[in-house]
């Protein structure tokens, strides 16, 4: 006696629409069985989609089959379009059925394989639903589209929103009350350019705004918080941004400049300095003179609770210094740098070249950008003579003078930007002598941040400590070359914690001597 498995499907809507019932199908199948005296190892029913093979209880079909191979000789549904609506997926399928000894046929449309003709009707059973559920597909896909043209949001609902039906019964969205306000300030907070997207999405994420780092991203790209709503490319159809029937949680020109920070126009992040920061400037820019390494820095407590500091090596290195003592050194060697009055000629007239010549290209950018302003500007009119003449749909010329509008806006931001930089050259020479000729005082009064850049500009080597002296192999060249001297350093004497009497610090004369203007 040959034994058989059988399998029922049907998709959501076929069971709502079109009567295909599960109980139906099998009874077709029990019957069949019976009268063939077929004996029915197990029944698989299954509510899903055939456009794949990737199905739950499908799944399920192959483990059992794989397990129980040897007692299985048929593989039963009522009609092809139940077994698949994918052509290349169906053959792949009853090959391997074929191979493992299983033969897979339909009850209501039969075919025997012994006959080479069959696979001429196998394939037009198949491919019939197959083209059927493609023309659905369009069908679906174009009145999806319809809607969206229409200002309905036909998905699911995005953070911040929930789906629903307005009084014409269109789907649209309107506000998530809890979850509206919180998307909002995280907008505005964004768009001021100070906080970056994952600081904002940490704020709020304590006061119930729980997403995750890329979803926050795609909600700040999301046009659908401003009212729109976006429809991708189709065929010989453009993407469009129209007018949704839903209310928007924050205003276009929040939105626009959303999107030009997104783009890189952002602020830089500020970092906050911790105090070991400040106790450490030169921590990265000293040398240990046992192993070469660079010299690290911690803090450790007294006996009375304060908080002292210290320049040292790695664990197994017993250079230490005390770092209120080496800072006090570095901001005495400063005080040696004095510009020349020549230099100070020399470097303003370079400035003043230098300014007027990029002075020249700002000109001509503005020339260009002027150029650029009047094309679109006509563009903008040809688009609105365009739609007034009715040779245009509204949702595309909403979205292609929204987009002449972004454009015009960030010319004009650009143009505003240039303008602010042609400022007296005066100012920019007071600013750039200053820093030489109070060098020692800027840094005194500088963040850890700042004291680490003049460290890095002056010195393009690592400091050294030797017990009798403090060196550095070369000063940066423009440094050497506009200050006056470089006397050799004062001797000044660093108390090292393992020693009672201090240590002469003596540095010998730069390595690189300065030239004479």
């Amino acid at each position: 006696m040959s034994n058989a498995i059988i399998y029922t499907r049907v998709s959501t809507d076929e069971q709502a629409n079109k009567g295909f019932s599960l109980p139906h199908q099998k009874q077709v199948l029990e019957m069949f069985c019976q009268h063939k005296d077929i004996s029915i190892l197990k029944h698989f029913k299954e509510d899903f989609s055939a456009k794949n093979f990737d199905r739950p209880v499908f799944k399920e079909i192959l483990t059992y089959i794989e397990a129980n191979r040897k007692n299985i000789d048929y593989f039963y549904i009522t009609r092809w379009d139940r077994f698949s609506r994918n052509v290349e997926e169906a053959y792949r399928i009853i090959r391997e059925f074929r191979e493992k000894g299983i033969e897979v046929n339909a009850v209501e449309q039969p075919l025997d394989f012994s006959q080479p003709d069959s696979k001429v009707m196998l394939a037009v059973y198949l491919v019939i639903p197959e083209v059927e559920n493609d023309k659905n597909s369009i069908r679906t896909k174009e009145g999806l589209r319809r809607a969206m043209k229409e200002g309905c949001f036909v998905g699911l609902a995005p953070k911040g929103y929930i789906n629903h039906r307005n009084p014409q019964g269109k789907s649209t969205l309107a506000f998530d009350e809890t979850m509206a306000p919180l998307i909002r300030k995280a907008f505005l907070d964004y768009s001021k350019g100070i906080l970056s997207a994952e600081e904002v999405r940490k704020k709020y994420y304590h006061k119930g705004l729980k997403i995750s780092k890329n979803t926050m991203l795609n909600l700040l790209k999301n046009p659908v918080y401003c009212g729109k709503i976006y429809i991708k490319p189709w065929r010989k159809e453009e993407e469009v941004l129209v007018q949704g029937l839903h209310p928007a949680i924050i205003d276009e020109d929040t939105f626009d400049s959303v999107q030009r920070l997104l783009k890189g126009k952002q602020k830089a992040k500020i970092h906050k300095f911790s105090e070991i920061d400040e106790e450490l400037p030169l921590r990265g820019y000293l040398e240990c003179k046992s192993c070469g390494r660079a010299l690290t820095g911690s803090a450790s407590k007294g006996r009375n609770g304060k908080r002292h500091f210290y320049y040292h090596c790695q664990p197994k290195c017993k250079e230490r210094y005390k770092a209120d003592e080496v800072n006090a050194l570095f901001e005495n060697l400063l005080k040696e740098f004095v510009i020349k009055e020549d230099v100070k000629k020399l470097y303003k007239e370079l400035l003043d070249e230098t300014f007027n010549g990029e002075k020249k290209d700002r000109q001509l950018r503005i020339k260009q950008i002027n150029r650029e302003l009047e094309t679109l500007n006509a563009r903008m009119e040809s688009i609105e003579n365009k739609f007034l003449d009715d040779l245009i749909e509204a949702s595309i010329f909403k979205t292609l003078k929204r987009k002449t509008q972004m454009k015009i806006n960030d010319l004009k931001s650009e143009m505003t930007n240039i303008k602010s930089l042609d400022k007296n050259i005066e100012e920019y020479l007071k600013l750039g002598i200053s820093f030489l000729h109070g060098i020692d005082r800027l840094y005194k009064t500088s963040p850890s941040n700042i004291k680490k850049k003049i460290v890095g500009s002056i010195f393009p080597e690592k400091l050294v400590f030797l017990e009798n002296k403090y060196r550095t192999a070369n000063l940066d060249p423009f440094i050497s070359l506009i200050i006056s001297k470089h006397a050799p350093f004062k001797r000044l004497k660093i108390k090292t914690p393992r020693q009672n009497d201090g240590v002469s610090m003596k540095a010998p004369p730069l390595g690189l001597e300065p030239r004479t203007l």
